[in-house]
């Protein structure tokens, strides 16, 4: 280049230590060879006054580039520390390059200012001087160490000078003399041109000497500037450099980094181990942005694990088409590196053998690929600046071409075709995500997998690990592994099967297993080496195998043979997604669960919030939650979707909420579902269409024509081994994420149409893909108008197997109106069809052209159909039909040749007459049900050999019954019209239950009813006619269930051969049974709504009755003692009641069960009949929560007990806390800690409107918080009482009502061990008493007072039973009954609940009682309820419905904040 007269290269100013010799040896050098390329270098003396300051401070604002040498006496030169603070600023300004140089200094170690001469200068300076040194120093540099040699290391130096200047602007360097220049020189000046760079001034061409001279001190810098001036990267293109550091001699890696740095790209450069997650995620981020990978393999490459995990990110980048790869064999055979020989491959298996981590396989696999592609060999006598040349031209060369491409971003790796990147959780790389991320659940599925494994026996055993795509397999198995591979010879985790089999043959799969395993230790192998050839190496260490995502069963004979190879004791783990490919191979299985609640919430937490777990709080906490809820604990589903939202506004969050159950990752089961062979596709069909369908169904519908094939079975199973479905229960299931994939993808393979606009669109849909349609599911409940069907809406889908169209806004499609109509009707010329489902079926008849040749199940609820179809048409397989209601139906012929029909409804077909006599030959019907038919007078003469239920319920028309199946285990008879029931009954042997309800013209019961010996549930209920029942009691032995209510009877029947006098003589649990000759066993009694007076006396002798219902018994004035196991007693409506026995229960023990005895409405009740309800409720409660006690094992336990309700204005006095209203706050006093406390037990006294408008269910809950010093709370919500009425019935309730209930309250903080005074605190206590009807406060009710005692355990526990035992004892020898003292004789002693005397249960004793035991009982008191007390903790109960009664039985669920 030739420059102007006047133009000046700009200056290097040198920044030195003055003292040193540096200045007369390296500083002089480096000057020397500057100005030899006419660079102007300053390295002036320290100066001696203010003059020679400025001149200093001059040349350095003159100078564009300031090499600055650090060297171990740099900061006791206060002058070098000046000159550096004025560097800096003209660094920071942009004016001035650095480049700072550590002059046998180990990194910047020694550059500090404490050394004692800083002592006697100005702290602000010194802190000026000390943020200048940090800040140049930080800079990236040279480091030239003792053994360097320093003339290359000034070279080097002179060229980075050199490249520096390349890029300063011409203009910016022209001397203070360019103003005298002519205009015309001026106006040539180009912005933007290099100093060393072309360029042309007064239209001539000048040399650059300079260049030719820095050519002449180092040749091979030549030959890079020519690519300087013919290629200029863009900014994005990056180049990595990997290789051993220590294995290179200090100039290689950086003559290449200056040859590509000088043609303009950016270079990563990291020759430094890593100590544990240091800079590791940076540096693979360079790899990432990189578009080329220059690699260089030298002989000590394979000892660095750095250089190897750096290979495989960097295999894994180009697998996905984002990297080139450029390999150098630097002093190392290529043939070495593939094929593991040597040193090269010696050095792999150390380090694997020091190391034993699983990427082992990544690793080999790397290095073996890239090895194996073209590079560039660099042997002891090739030039090195030859081989610079090479690889920087082909790195231009590699990005000219990712230039011109469309989209440079990706490209194809050699030899490989496109990848997806979808993430499947199978496949990712866990290498640091174990060392980084917590795996909630883990510890329990690690202990539950080592236990199969059982690595503390000398077994070998081979153990499937199982389960659907992206639970965790892969996870579990590498932790297993980093667990206990150190605790064998060896090892082998062969992770990621399915993927590496896409790249590889399976034998070399088999060859890479067997080489890990014996550490290369034998002859070399090839991809025909199995285990047989090395069998005797094998055999002399056990083995530890991960076998990871294995595919196939072949995949498995080739990596593990014939098994004969594998030493005893060795171990070996094979996850899979498929269950069936274990057989032959594996000891067992484990079956890896799905998270609960609290890992899945933790795991989302984890991720959706920088890595914190339970931190979201507010309306975030309520989305974490319906997300949680959404993934249904699938693993890899939370990560993704907390991945998603982590870091994103709360409007995100809603909006993608929207969408989430809609759309779904779909690769985490692509893979599972695109290996399924058309047969398996069918069966995915049918279970979208019936989720949750029966299995039996299902094989029906997947039948081939020979019904007895096993076929569908097989493929039930192999779905079930995939754990795409579940069969449970005899229903099959299918996982709610992967049924959201499948109608997220609206069809796959376009089998299914979900959307009505494609059948009322059908010239959408082309001929090929109305061939593939196998159903049409079609949900009209979003449809607001009429659509009309076109006629050929079908006649292209050959192939279809399944039609629906259903409104799912109302589950029995009796209120939706009819939307799709075929105004011209339609054709259907369909042979295949299985399934045909269309409520509110338009047409009178099914079209001509229909046929049901295939049809298993044909649905028409709530049609317009005369006919089923026109004729007789063959129906082989046609297994069940629904015609509900079709109001139109005139007759069955249609169906008579459905000789295979199981299942027939015909309810509310009014218009049906009679069944043809062809049904007869329905051998297979199991289930008819002609509810409703009310024209229906008589059933044909016939035998169905397999008929099972029958229901005629509501055949006002039907007067007379002939049994059609001797089968029949179930019948309903209800609201016909029949007087009797006839002899031919006895022969219906399995029958089960007899319902005939509402016979209102039944007036007498067959004998012959005894002969039933299976009949277990007899419904009489409204019979009003009925005038035998008590000389049919021979007929009931057997019975379970008796509803008798409503028969108008104004005694009860006896139903019992038991005699009154009999009920008070041996009166002893072992007796009952044999006494009672009629209803001994029954469980449950119905008697309400009759005009009893009193109940026989036996009742008490049902031992096994738990349900005793008399409501609404409006004459009734007295109970008998009733039965010990009752759990449900509902005499609510009794107006005329008015004692009760004492006691109310025999106080036997029985099975630990809830208790509810409900007297609401009853009036009359005198105070010595509530006493006794109040003593058996408080005995009862004592007993249970005793027994609650024995059965904690620690944990939360929290549990509702007994209750009752009776008429009444006034809390019991032995509630320690009362209250006017509905709350009641008090300070409970210390050591609630007591590890005896079991229970609370609540009061409330209701007053009520009357009528409850239009509410038929009514529940008195109580919110309790219980707050603690220390902050902590309790906080619960339990119901004290609660009944219901049926639906068309008002709940009427008069006066006011007192509620008690009972309920556990167990916590492992207070029952974990012994008391513990110092840790009782003083507690603050608020109860509040509401009526809802379930969700809402019924308006009317209030509450008028309220009450609240803390219950104890008895101090002597064991004595309780005891106690029980010899009162039970007493009362077998009871003759007369004595009244239990008033209210008022229960005691009441500060806080402490307990019973009064015996006498609340004991009656007086006969005179030859053991009158001792008599004394003794008196002398103990009933120690049972005694009381105090009770961090945040929240419960909540909710009850189910007793059945047809008032009270509703408790069912508790509580939950943890």
């Amino acid at each position: 280049m030739d420059y102007p007269t006047s133009y000046k290269l700009p200056p290097v100013f040198i920044n030195s230590h003055v003292g040193d010799f540096l200045r007369g040896g390296f500083v002089h050098q480096i000057q020397e060879a500057l100005n030899r390329i006419e660079v102007n270098a300053y390295a002036d003396e320290e100066p001696t006054g203010e003059e020679s300051e400025d001149l200093t401070q001059e040349r350095i604002e003159k100078s564009r580039i300031a090499i600055v040498v650090f060297s171990s006496r740099y900061t006791e030169s206060r002058w070098c520390l000046e000159e550096l603070v004025k560097i800096k600023e003209r660094m920071e300004q942009g004016k001035l390059t650095v480049i700072p140089i550590f002059y046998k200094l180990e990194g910047g170690s020694g550059l500090n200012l404490e050394n004692p001469g800083m002592r006697d200068f100005d702290p602000e300076k010194v802190k000026i001087w000390n943020e200048a040194l940090d800040s140049v120093s930080c800079t990236m540099g040279y480091h030239l160490y003792k053994s360097s040699d320093e003339s290359r290391f000034i070279t080097n130096i002179v060229k980075e000078v050199k490249r520096l200047l390349i890029q300063i602007p011409v203009e910016e360097c022209v001397n203070e003399s360019h103003d005298s220049l002519s205009e015309q020189q001026k106006d040539a000046s180009v912005d933007g041109e290099s100093v060393l760079g072309e360029a042309e001034l007064s239209g001539e061409s000048i040399k650059d000497e300079a260049n030719e001279r820095v050519d002449s001190v180092n040749e091979e810098v030549s030959t890079s500037s020519t690519l300087v001036s013919s290629y200029k990267p863009p900014p994005d293109h990056k180049v990595f450099i990997n290789f051993l550091g220590t294995d290179l001699h200090d100039g290689f890696v950086g003559h290449i980094v200056e040859a590509l740095e000088k043609v303009g790209f950016n270079v990563y450069v990291d020759e430094e181990e890593p100590q544990p997650g240091d800079l590791t995620e940076l540096l693979f981020k360079r790899i990432e942005e990189s578009r080329v990978a220059v690699v260089i393999f030298s002989s000590r490459y394979t000892e660095s694990t750095w250089c190897l995990d750096k290979l495989v990110k960097i295999k894994e980048c180009m697998d996905e088409g984002k990297l080139l790869i450029i390999p150098i064999f630097y002093k190392v055979k290529q043939l070495q590196v593939k094929q593991l020989e040597g040193n090269f491959g010696v050095r792999l298996w150390n380090l694997w053998r020091i190391h034993r981590g699983h990427q082992i396989i990544k690793c080999k696999e790397a290095l073996e690929y890239v090895g194996g592609m073209r590079g560039f060999p660099f042997e002891e006598l090739r030039l090195e600046s030859e081989l610079i040349t090479s690889i920087v031209q082909e790195v231009i060369d590699h990005m000219i071409k990712i230039s011109a491409r469309k989209n440079p971003s990706l490209f194809h790796s050699p030899q490989r075709g496109e990848s997806t990147q979808l993430p499947t959780g199978e496949d990712e790389n866990h290498d640091t995500y174990l060392n980084e991320h917590p795996f909630f659940g883990i510890d329990l599925r690690m202990q539950q997998l080592e236990q199969k494994l059982e690595f503390d026996n000398n077994e070998t055993r081979i153990i499937g690990v199982v389960g659907m795509p992206g639970v965790g397999k892969t996870t579990l198995a590498m932790m297993l592994h980093e667990k206990w591979n150190r605790n064998f010879v060896r090892c082998m985790p062969l992770m990621g099967i399915r993927k590496m089999l896409n790249d590889h043959e399976p034998a070399w799969l088999r060859k890479t297993l067997l080489e890990v395993l014996l550490e290369g230790n034998f002859p070399v192998t090839n991809n025909e080496t199995t285990h047989e050839s090395v069998k005797d190496k094998l055999l002399q260490a056990k083995v530890f195998v991960i076998l990871d995502d294995v595919s196939e069963k072949k995949q498995l004979d080739i990596l593990l043979g014939n098994l004969d190879w594998i030493k005893k004791g060795s171990k070996i783990v094979i996850t899979t997604c498929d269950k069936s490919l274990l057989e032959g191979f594996a000891n067992d299985t484990y079956v890896v669960p799905l998270l609960n609640d609290k890992e899945a919430f933790q795991l989302f937490c984890y991720h959706a919030f920088d890595d914190k777990i339970n931190s979201p709080s507010g309306t975030f906490l309520t989305l974490s939650r319906v997300y949680v809820d959404y993934a249904r604990g699938h693993p890899l589903a939370l990560i993704l979707l907390a991945i998603e939202l982590r870091g994103k506004e709360e409007a995100y969050w809603k909006h993608r909420l929207e969408k989430v159950t809609h759309s779904y990752d779909t690769s985490i089961w692509r893979f599972s579902t695109d290996q399924l062979n058309e047969q398996q596709k069918d069966v995915f069909d049918i279970i979208y269409f019936f989720i949750s369908g029966d299995e039996y169904f299902i094989r029906c519908l997947l039948g081939s024509e020979d019904s007895d094939t096993t076929e569908p079975v097989s493929v039930l199973k192999d779905l079930a081994d995939k754990f795409l479905i579940t069969i449970s229960g005899g229903r099959v299931e299918m996982n709610d994420l992967l049924y959201r994939f499948g109608k997220g993808l609206g069809s796959p393979w376009r089998r299914r149409l979900w959307n009505y606009n494609d059948i009322y669109s059908p010239k959408e849909i082309n001929t090929v893909e109305a061939n593939n349609v196998r159903g049409v599911l079609l949900d009209m409940s979003k449809v607001t108008g009429k659509i009309d069907l076109e006629s050929t809406a079908f006649t292209n889908m050959d192939n279809l197997r399944y039609l629906k169209v259903f409104d799912s806004n109302c589950p029995r499609q009796c209120k939706t109106k009819c939307k799709l109509h075929v105004p011209n009707g339609f054709k259907f010329p369909l042979k295949g069809v299985r399934y045909f489902h269309w409520v509110k079926f338009p047409l009178e008849e099914l079209p001509p052209d229909f046929s049901p040749g295939t049809l298993v199940d044909l649905r028409l609820p709530y049609s317009n159909i005369e006919h089923v179809w026109k004729d007789v048409k063959a129906t082989p397989r046609l297994k069940w039909v629904d015609l509900r209601h079709s109001s139109k139906l005139l007759d069955l012929s249609a169906l008579s040749k459905a000789e295979n029909l199981q299942r027939l409804i015909l309810e509310g077909c009014t218009n049906l007459k009679e069944l043809p006599r062809k049904i007869q030959k329905m051998k297979s019907l199991v289930f008819l049900n002609l509810r409703g038919c009310i024209r229906l007078s008589s059933l044909p003469l016939m035998n169905l050999i397999s008929l099972k239920t029958l229901i005629l319920s509501d055949c006002t028309n039907l007067e007379e019954f002939q049994p059609i199946s001797e089968s029949l285990e179930v019948l309903h008879l209800d609201g016909t019209a029949i007087k009797g029931l006839p002899p031919a009954i006895k022969n219906l042997q399995r029958l089960v239950l007899l319902n005939l309800k509402n016979c209102k013209m039944l007036e007498c019961l067959p004998n012959c009813l005894g002969e039933l010996k299976a009949l277990e549930e007899l419904i009489l209920s409204g019979c009003s006619r009925l005038e035998n029942l008590s000389n049919v009691k021979e007929s009931m032995k057997h019975l379970l269930s008796l509803l008798i209510d409503s028969i108008g009877a104004k005694e009860m029947p006896n139903i019992c051969q038991a005699s009154a006098d009999m009920v008070l003589h041996s009166f002893g649990p072992s007796s009952w049974p044999c006494v009672v000759s009629g209803v001994s066993f029954l469980q449950r009694l119905c008697l309400s709504g009759n005009d009893f007076v009193s109940l026989q006396s036996y009742i008490g002798k049902l031992y096994d009755l738990k349900w005793l219902d008399v409501k609404d018994c409006k004459k009734l004035r007295s109970l008998p003692m009733l039965p010990p196991k009752l759990q449900y007693f509902d005499a609510h409506g009794c107006d005329s009641l008015e004692s009760v026995a004492t006691p109310l229960v025999l106080p036997v023990l029985t099975e630990q069960t809830s208790v509810r005895f409900n007297f609401s409405n009853c009036n009359k009740l005198d105070q010595d009949a509530k006493d006794s309800i109040i003593s058996y409720i408080q005995w009862k409660s004592q007993f249970l929560l005793d027994s609650t006690l024995f059965r904690y094992n620690g944990g939360f336990v929290f549990e509702a007990l007994t209750g009752t309700c009776f008429p009444g204005w006034e809390v019991p006095a032995w509630f320690s806390h009362q209250s006017s209203g509905p709350l009641l706050e008090i300070k409970l006093r210390p050591h609630l800690c007591d590890n005896r406390f079991t229970g609370i037990a609540l009061c409330a006294v209701i007053l009520f409107p009357g009528h409850l408008g239009r509410s038929n269910r009514l529940v008195v809950t109580c919110n309790c918080v219980f707050k603690y010093e220390d902050g902590s709370c309790i906080r619960f919500s339990c119901t004290v009482g609660s009944w219901n009425e049926p639906s068309n019935t008002v709940l009427k309730l008069e006066s006011s009502h007192v509620f008690i209930g009972y309920t556990t309250m167990l916590d492992n903080k207070k029952h974990g061990g012994k008391d513990n005074e110092e840790g009782c605190t003083l507690t603050d206590a608020s109860l509040e008493f509401q009526v809802t009807d379930g969700t809402e406060d019924v308006v009317g009710c209030r509450v008028l007072n309220c009450g609240f005692s803390l219950v104890y355990a008895s101090d002597e526990r064991e004595n309780t039973c005891s106690d029980a035992k010899r009162i039970e004892k007493i009362l077998g020898e009871t003759k007369t009954l004595e009244k239990s003292p008033s209210h008022d004789d229960i005691q009441n002693e500060s806080s402490c609940l307990t019973l009064g005397t015996e006498e609340n249960f004991l009656t007086e004793v006969e005179s030859g009682a053991n009158l001792s035991l008599r004394e003794s009982l008196e002398n103990k008191r009933a120690d049972t309820l005694s009381v105090e007390s009770g961090g945040e903790i929240t419960l909540s109960f909710d009850h189910e419905n007793t059945s047809s009664g008032n009270l509703e039985k408790p069912e508790m669920s509580y939950f943890w904040s």
